[in-house]
């Protein structure tokens, strides 16, 4: 998506100052999720804790469209140790819990029913299929009592199909007139009215403005509509404790209403005593270079993370090489500002719209069921140990895949002994067809739910693979390796990923050389020299090693400060001339003649080291920028100013 802004006049001067004390100590950007494992599940597919709301209208566990009596009793369980609820999800390593919309929803038509969460109509209570009010309550209470966090998902985009046209004139069926609550939803003027979103009428832009598959699509750039949102979901916040919520549909909504809704629910959460509460949105763009906008723009906090997704998939399928994955991680610097970075992005390798990891990976590449097992654990550990937030689909620990298309409502199996025959004899990774098994007593044995307990207790005990600082160490062929760095010990942390069937072999430069390394994972061979360690890889596995000693190799080089206009978006690049082996960071400040305080740009840890201007900040100005560098000793190097001018609109 690139903005034309015109010509670049650039002046640069390349003078280096050590210790340069005036620099800005950085402000933290990481959200409150940041070290967090997420655990997505769709409760009605869980688990049936209460028989008594399977009578409600829309039940049929035969068909993969309506409700099939998971509840949040089930979700809940008993709170204990081997229980199938909360306790399990506990067990597998995970430290929050992602649920879809808990919101009453429309009434079930004769072909579908809303037991996904995303048809409501009263955004006040728990729609009875799940459960009550009072049933969250218990909920939350299990949550808070294992320490695990807990995700709403949430719509503020749409509600159900509750308008009709008449031609091209909206209306509420009498019938439905006080359906929604609360009662501003009943109000038609806060409503678009132009249609689907595929062929809406009238001026601006359908994205934002159109029925979301027919779904009702609100105004949400009126006062009324986000202040309301802010009250509705403050509530849940405030009567049970969510520490964050996924924003349904992010990309539709007026491209101002985050930067007026997010501000207040950021209050309540605050008032609510959840000071770290993180809002992350679904924003299905499949490069970095538009999806940033919604964050560095639109003031999202923080998003899914599509490209990773496709990236991910591709290289542990074997598709992609390690070359394609390392030019994707260069993309991270277009969403380092003063308020964000790529680590707070929300990873994910497959979703209840998409399909799971396993069929995706399967349709990259045919695979053998060994070689998808090896390769659906690589693509976790390429999640768990780079940088982000990683996402679980719930059933991909058991080797859930899909049937058909594998997307949609394919994608979205039972946990407990199902009742669709294609889901009984679907492929499982690692394990045979379910039957008329339940996935809960097929957890134990299962190896992908082994590898990741053990992925998961490998980021609790070495907090540098838990999204800490990355480093790209080496790319070639199949072989991707990066550096990871424990900031708290300066320690340094080297994981190597394979995807190809044979051995691979390489030599990496690290930042450390004295003291030798640990093989925390996998089965490498490995020999020493000075600061380079040369590796070798088994076949389709990851392999992590850690420092026994700090960091030693800190040598640190500065150059010049380059700022060039980058063609794909029209912001500004700005790259400090870097040259170290060592995990160095560099902070970025820029000021103008209209206001002279330095403000920070952001803070890069990953060589190259950028972050990208956006001209938009500053019209018809002559910016001037200033780098730090700060090596892993603490010693600080400045690169002298540059300066642009940013021409008008």
């Amino acid at each position: 998506m690139k903005r034309k802004v015109g010509f670049v006049a650039l002046l640069a001067s390349f003078a280096l100052i050590t210790s340069f004390a005036s620099a800005a100590t950085p402000v933290s950007t990481q959200v409150g999720l940041s070290k967090d494992l997420i655990y997505f599940v769709m409760p009605d597919r869980y688990k049936d804790g209460n028989k008594t709301n399977d009578k409600l209208e829309g039940y049929d566990p035969t068909d993969t469209a309506f409700y099939h009596g998971g509840d949040l009793k089930g979700l809940t369980g008993t709170c204990t140790s081997g229980d199938d609820g909360l306790a399990r999800i506990k067990a597998l390593g995970f430290t929050a819990v992602w649920v879809t919309p808990l919101v009453r929803q429309s009434e079930p038509t004769v072909v579908s029913a809303g037991y996904h969460g995303y048809w409501g109509v009263d955004f006040l209570h728990v729609d009875p299929h799940l459960g009550t009010d009072s049933d969250l309550v218990a909920f939350s209470a299990c949550a808070k009592k294992l320490k695990l966090k807990l995700i709403l998902d949430i719509v503020t985009n749409h509600t159900a199909d509750v308008i009709l046209y008449n031609g091209n004139d909206a209306y509420i069926p009498n019938a439905w007139a006080k359906l929604k609550n609360p009662s501003w939803l009943n109000d038609l003027s806060n409503y678009h009215n132009v249609g689907d979103i595929s062929h809406c009428r009238g001026d601006g832009d359908c994205t934002t403005l159109g029925d979301f598959y027919g779904l009702d699509d609100l105004a949400t750039e009126k006062p009324v509509v986000y202040k309301g949102w802010a009250d509705v979901y403050g509530q849940w916040i405030k009567k049970y404790g969510f520490s964050g919520f996924r924003v349904d549909t992010a990309k539709h909504v007026d491209t101002e209403f985050f930067k007026h809704w997010q501000p207040l629910i950021m209050q309540t959460a605050k008032k609510a005593g959840i000071s770290n509460f993180t809002i992350f949105g679904e924003v299905s763009e499949a490069n970095a270079f538009n999806l940033m906008l919604y964050v560095r723009e639109n003031k999202i906090q923080t998003v899914l993370d599509f490209p990773f997704q496709a990236n991910a998939t591709d290289f542990a399928s074997g598709l992609s090489n390690s070359s394609s994955l390392a030019e994707f991680f260069l993309n991270d610097d277009y969403y380092t500002s003063a308020s964000s970075s790529a680590s707070n992005l929300v990873t994910f390798l497959g979703n209840h719209d998409m399909g799971r990891v396993g069929f995706i990976l399967n349709t990259k590449k045919m695979l053998t069921p060994s070689e998808l097992l090896s390769r659906d654990e690589l693509a976790h550990a390429l999640m768990y140990f780079s940088r982000g937030i990683p996402t679980v689909y719930y059933g991909d620990e058991v080797g859930m895949t899909g049937t058909n298309g594998g997307s949609d409502q394919m994608a979205r199996q039972d946990m407990f002994s199902t009742k669709i025959p294609d889901w009984k004899t679907e492929l499982r990774i690692g394990a045979k067809p379910i039957g008329n098994g339940n996935s809960f007593s097929a957890t134990a044995n299962n190896p992908i739910a082994k590898y990741l307990v053990l992925l998961a207790a490998l980021r609790a005990s070495n907090p540098a693979l838990a999204n800490g600082p990355m480093q790209v160490r080496y790319s070639k062929g199949s072989l991707f390796v990066i550096s990871k760095k424990d900031e708290q010990t300066n320690r340094e942390y080297v994981v190597a990923f394979n995807n190809s069937a044979t051995t691979q072999r390489a030599v990496i430069s690290t930042a450390t050389s004295q003291g030798g390394w640990k093989v925390i994972l996998g089965k490498p061979s490995q020999s020493i020299s000075g600061q380079k360690i040369t590796i070798t890889v088994p076949p389709l596995s990851t392999v992590v090693l850690k420092a026994n000693k700090a960091i030693d190799m800190t040598d640190l080089k500065p150059g010049k400060i380059s700022i060039t206009q980058d063609d794909l978006t029209g912001f500004y690049q700005v790259e400090a001339g870097v040259t170290t082996n060592d995990m160095a960071k560099v902070t970025f400040e820029a000021r103008t003649a209209s206001n002279p305080t330095w403000v920070p740009l952001g803070v890069d840890s990953n060589a190259p080291y950028r972050v990208y201007l956006d001209p938009i900040d500053f019209p018809g100005q002559i910016v001037e920028v200033r780098a730090t560098a700060m090596n892993s000793k603490g010693k600080t190097y400045e690169l002298t100013h540059a300066t642009v001018s940013i021409p008008a609109p």
